[in-house]
C-alpha cells in the first residue's frame, strides 16, 4: 500500500488524466480498424509493417471488439500504423470523492450496529455518520473496499 503522500500524488495524477480522457469513447469499429481506415491503410499494408499476415490484422480487429486483444498486440499495431498505444482506467469522479462515497457507505452500515441508535436524533445520526466516514478515510482499514 502506498503511503499517504504517494496516495495523494497518484490521486492527483489519476484525476488529471481522467479529466483529460473522460470524453474519449471507443470508435464503433474499434481503434485498430478506425485508425487503419483513417490512414487509408489496408489490412495487408498494416500486416506487412507489423510482419504478420493480413488475417492476423483482421483477427486483432475482431479481438479488440470482443475485448480479447492483448495490450502487446495493441502496442505493436499502433506502432505499425505510426502511432502509439495508450491505455488508462478513467475514474468516474475525483479519487477523493470516490473514497468519500465508499466511507459513507461503510459508515451507514456501521451505524446499524450502534446499540442506542433508536434514541439518537436525526442530527446525531448524521454527525456520527460524517465523523465515522472521516475516521474511515483517515484509517483506511483493510475492510474499507470490501463489499457489504
Amino acid at each position: 500500500m502506498p503511503n499517504f503522500m504517494e496516495q495523494r500524488r497518484l490521486a492527483r495524477m489519476i484525476d488529471k488524466t481522467s479529466k483529460q480522457l473522460g470524453a474519449v469513447s471507443v470508435p464503433e469499429k474499434g481503434w485498430i480498424a478506425s485508425v487503419r481506415r483513417a490512414l487509408g491503410m489496408s489490412a495487408e499494408q498494416v500486416a506487412l509493417r507489423k510482419g504478420v499476415s493480413r488475417n492476423a490484422v483482421y483477427q486483432a480487429e475482431r479481438s479488440e471488439k470482443e475485448g480479447a486483444v492483448s495490450l502487446k498486440q495493441m502496442e505493436q499495431l499502433a506502432k505499425a500504423m505510426g502511432g502509439r498505444f495508450v491505455y488508462a482506467i478513467v475514474a468516474d469522479g475525483r479519487i477523493e470523492d470516490i473514497k468519500y462515497s465508499q466511507a459513507l457507505i461503510k459508515a451507514k452500515m456501521l451505524i446499524k450496529e450502534e446499540p442506542d441508535l433508536a434514541s439518537w436524533s436525526t442530527d446525531d445520526r448524521q454527525d456520527w455518520i460524517e465523523d465515522k466516514a472521516a475516521e474511515l478515510l483517515h484509517d483506511m482499514p483493510p475492510s474499507f473496499w470490501e463489499p457489504e
